[in-house]
């Protein structure tokens, strides 16, 4: 690849990576002519929304973050979302739409028989679960006496007042609505495809000017065609390391005589520096390839190839602390980037009859598992209805691949019982399950969006959480401005630094 232009590479192609290629190539058109354009590249080891990406309901509140560090973010990127969707035909590309959205309380479904009960009930993991909505809310920045909506151990929302900063210190936080007049009780045939006799009590916490939705894959993908179009290239490899040309790793003497069976010779020294190629195990010579660029970066890819970087952003999602195994990345600990994968159970059902524009989120007490369980169910403009839940309680590395298969079959056959016993619409028959994907989520709560400091140009920018879809638009605005111009002008991001709390 040519290198006398300036290079930025974006290392993941899910909503952040490919909203921050998009906003990037979008900026340089506009400020360059195409023969001096500064060049962005955009590595995807699999394919665009891959993972969380491509796999989650698309929901999107624009005051859901109030009263929380991420609030400016959430409505700087709610009104984004719109202005994309105009701009691009969203109604048609991806499905955007503002749509009512619902919580309800169904606490009448049959438990399970006596025999089936224990003394002492053990959670296996498939039981060990929250709803996916948990891992929203991050921390609250005020502990002022506004009203908040809790999700903890439930998807639907209770009110609750003075939220003090120990209900603020874990990832599972509260969801802030800014006036209590804004969640109101309706009627259960407001949502009548639910089975309404069923419902105890159903409540209103979205309308069409604060609520929305979209399909998040179509949206991701859409956006890379769009930024094709300002001139992005795209590569599909796997990053196995980005070499800083500038760094020399220290020699150290060793007191031992240099005879010593345990001593390398300096050609094994040599070898030790070197990456196996692991497509045809011929040697790289990262000495070599560091000599023959001007770049102050080499992203190196699984098959061989090489990319010479001026700047680089890391929006890998859940695999986002990949980065620590590269050298360029040095300086960055495993506690500024706490990020690891909540494994999300969803379902795609194909209902015979079209269901409007009503998202619900329902809590089902006394199931025939016993306990609570709480999903959330988004009816898409195609026809089709997305229902997640079933999230495991601990954050986890996810596989390599994106691809393989993570999901829970018992964690499964519950998500696929409870769609079915709260709704006579979602046609059993006809559900798509099995399927499951790793939510980033951030220790603390919230994204990491931030230039990482002392470097000449790398970036990170993951943990959103179940925001993702929502903020991955500003985020990437964001980034951009961050790439172009050296700072941010549309945000204030110092609360998403990277060495905010170590």
């Amino acid at each position: 690849m040519p290198t006398d232009r300036e290079t930025i590479v974006v290392i993941g192609a899910g909503i952040v990576g490919v909203s921050t290629a998009y906003f990037t190539a979008k900026k340089l058109a506009a400020e360059y002519p195409a023969e001096k354009r500064p060049r962005v590249v955009l590595v995807e080891q699999c394919e665009p929304g891959c993972s969380a990406s491509g796999k989650s309901g698309g929901f999107l509140a624009r005051h859901w973050s109030d009263g929380t560090d991420t609030e400016q973010l959430a409505q700087f990127s709610y009104d984004l979302h719109a202005k994309l969707a105009q701009e691009h035909n969203g109604p048609e590309r991806w499905g955007y739409r503002p749509l009512n959205t619902f919580c309800a309380e169904i606490d009448r479904i049959p438990v399970m028989p006596a025999k089936q009960h224990k003394a002492v009930h053990q959670r296996t993991e498939a039981e060990s679960v929250v709803t996916s909505i948990e891992v929203i809310a991050p921390r609250s920045h005020s502990t002022s006496s506004m009203a908040t909506v809790e999700y903890s151990g439930t998807s639907t929302p209770t009110l609750l007042l003075d939220t003090d900063d120990s209900q603020q210190t874990s990832t599972h936080g509260s969801i802030a609505v800014p006036e209590v007049g804004s969640v109101k009780e309706v009627a259960p045939e407001a949502v009548p495809w639910l089975k309404t006799d069923l419902v105890n009590k159903l409540r209103q916490v979205g309308d069409t000017t604060s609520t929305a939705q979209v399909d998040p894959l179509k949206l991701t993908r859409s956006l890379l065609v769009e930024a094709k179009t300002f001139g992005l290239e795209s590569v599909r490899g796997k990053v196995i390391d980005v070499a800083d040309t500038g760094y020399r790793p220290p020699f150290i003497e060793l007191s031992i005589d240099s005879k010593h069976p345990y001593r390398l010779s300096e050609a094994e020294q040599a070898n030790v520096l070197d990456i196996v190629d692991p497509i045809n195990a011929e040697r790289i010579d990262v000495k070599s390839k560091k000599l023959g660029t001007n770049k102050p970066y080499i992203v190196l890819l699984d098959q061989g190839r090489d990319i010479p970087a001026d700047k680089i952003v890391v929006a890998c999602g859940a695999w986002a602390n990949s980065c620590l195994r590269w050298e360029a990345f040095r300086d960055v600990s495993a506690s500024q980037i706490p990020i690891q994968g909540l494994r999300v159970h969803y379902l795609l059902a194909k209902p015979k009859e079209q269901i409007p524009a009503q998202a619900v989120f329902a809590e089902i007490n006394g199931t025939v598992y016993s306990g609570e369980d709480a999903i959330e169910i988004y009816p898409r403009p195609d026809g089709s209805v997305f229902i997640c839940g079933e999230a495991l309680d601990d954050p986890e590395m996810p596989p390599h691949n994106p691809f393989e298969p993570v999901y829970s079959k018992r964690a499964t056959g519950r998500l696929k019982q409870i769609v079915n016993d709260v709704s006579s619409a979602l046609s059993f028959d006809m559900i798509q399950y099995g399927l499951a994907c790793h939510l980033p989520v951030h220790a603390k709560g919230i994204p990491v969006i931030s230039k990482v400091p002392s470097s000449k140009g790398l970036y990170i920018a993951a943990g959103h959480g179940c925001w993702g879809i929502l903020n991955g638009p500003a985020t990437g605005l964001a980034v951009s401005e961050l790439l172009v111009d050296g700072d941010c002008s549309s945000l204030d991001l110092s609360d998403f630094r990277l060495d905010r709390w170590y």
